[in-house]
């Protein structure tokens, strides 16, 4: 009774903060609406498909590398190394993407991204409309971020940024900074809020400056079914005289896991739409994401953009288990009559429990392995179920989750071995024929 209690204490503190930051952060948000046209648009673009078929939403989300563009502080989510990239159609110019985020196990999480946009044969005009020629324009940024968690729930994290910028001849470089927070890091709802452009950059074209405008984020994430449906809120204010509240709303959905994601969002110009494909081994994954974008605030007269992208996950905090042999039997008196099971795990912090479920090919638990503190490094499985029956041929998988003692979980599910039940050995007389 006291834990009840207790949780409901807890689930109702978690909004009043949710509520109290929200109340705090969005007055300086909702001042005036977004057009186009703002220095520094290339940090609100969104960079790769995944949060752009949602909608450019990813500020309460931010649970891989793309943190570093929405909300550095999201990183401390992360427990593998993360690659991301993307190739981006624009209205007449072209983007590209390249970022790398790594967690530690002591010193919080560091990442880098690079990102370009370009366009080519401009035409130009003077005052008096009279045409000039054609001119490039270029713009790159690089961004280097650090986040870190100072107590479970809360996570903090950092921008620096360089941007560089060419438009024909005429070159300019200008710094700036990012600061964000993130609340309740593997929760089922999120919050995250963050300042972007501190203090610049700056750009100066030989005589001319712009400064790249203060933006203000904030967005929640609602995950449900083990994550497997993910619904997410941002509001964007940029603080510039022509813009004002920008709302963006996204929806993640993975009928397949973890094999097929499906994604749909919306802002204020473009609703859109997307998939991702993605395939896990015990060290790596890898997958490719694609995104839609149809500009109905144009009436759909801009023509649709397509979004492809590629990530790769490998190192970092996992677990899996390897069996040997990958097909047995348990039959009395056979030599290869139990599977060892092999378990591998690294972790941020000491593991509190764990729990190892053998599945068979309809996903039925038949034998359950579990305990307090590290796993062992080895299990033997004799071919039984949880009574002690032999269980039916077939492929068996396994699902094996490692908590620990601040409650964050690591998971890892794969194919583990197959069971061959097969007679007693015997011999075949040949009697000759009369």
């Amino acid at each position: 009774m006291v834990d009840s209690v207790g949780r409901k204490a807890c689930g109702v503190g978690r909004w009043i903060i949710v509520i109290l930051l929200t109340v705090i952060c969005l007055p300086p948000v909702v001042l005036m609406a977004q057009d186009g046209g703002v220095p520094g648009a290339l940090l609100n673009f969104g960079m790769t498909p995944r949060t752009i078929a949602m909608g450019r939403t990813f500020t309460g989300l931010a649970d891989d590398q793309e943190a570093l563009y929405y909300n550095p502080a999201g990183l401390v989510q992360l427990m593998s190394h993360n690659v991301k990239s993307s190739y981006l159609q624009l209205l007449g110019a072209e983007a590209g993407y390249l970022g790398y985020a790594f967690p530690t196990k002591n010193y919080g999480s560091v990442g880098l991204s690079i990102i370009y946009l370009g366009a080519r044969n401009v035409d130009s005009f003077n005052q008096n409309g009279n045409p000039l020629g054609e001119f490039n324009f270029t713009q790159n940024c690089f961004l280097v971020s650090y986040a870190y968690q100072p107590v479970k729930p809360f996570g903090v994290g950092l921008n620096v940024k360089l941007l560089t910028s060419k438009i024909a001849q005429y070159g300019a470089l200008g710094m700036g900074g990012d600061v964000g927070l993130f609340l309740f890091p593997r929760g089922n709802i999120t919050f995250g809020v963050v300042c972007q452009n501190l203090l610049g950059p700056k750009l100066t074209h030989e005589t001319v400056a712009e400064v790249v405008p203060l933006t203000v984020r904030s967005g929640g994430a609602l995950k449900l079914y083990s994550g497997r449906v993910i619904i997410a809120v941002d509001i964007v204010k940029v603080i510039h005289d022509s813009t004002g509240i920008e709302p963006h709303v996204g929806v993640e959905f993975v009928p397949v896991f973890p094999i097929l994601t499906l994604r749909g969002g919306l802002d204020r110009n473009y609703v859109s739409a997307g998939l991702g494909i993605r395939h896990d081994w015990s060290k790596m994954s890898v997958g490719l994401d694609y995104a839609i974008d149809f500009h109905y605030a144009s009436n759909y007269l801009a023509e649709y953009q397509h979004r492809i992208g590629l990530f790769i996950n490998f190192l970092g905090f996992r677990t899996w288990v390897e069996a040997q042999p990958k097909e047995f039997s348990p039959s009395p008196g056979r030599a290869e009559n139990v599977a060892w099971l092999d378990v591998h795990f690294s972790s941020k912090r000491p593991i509190e429990r764990w729990q190892l479920l053998i599945k068979n090919q309809y996903g039925e638990v038949v034998r359950t392995y579990s305990g307090w503190e590290e796993p062992p490094l080895r299990l033997s499985w004799d071919g039984l179920d949880d009574i002690g029956r032999i269980v039916a041929d077939g492929p068996y998988y396994y699902e094996i989750l490692l908590i620990d003692e601040h409650g964050e979980t690591i998971a890892f599910k794969n194919f583990l071995t197959r069971v061959a039940t097969l007679g007693p050995e015997g011999e075949i007389e040949f009697l000759p024929q009369e």
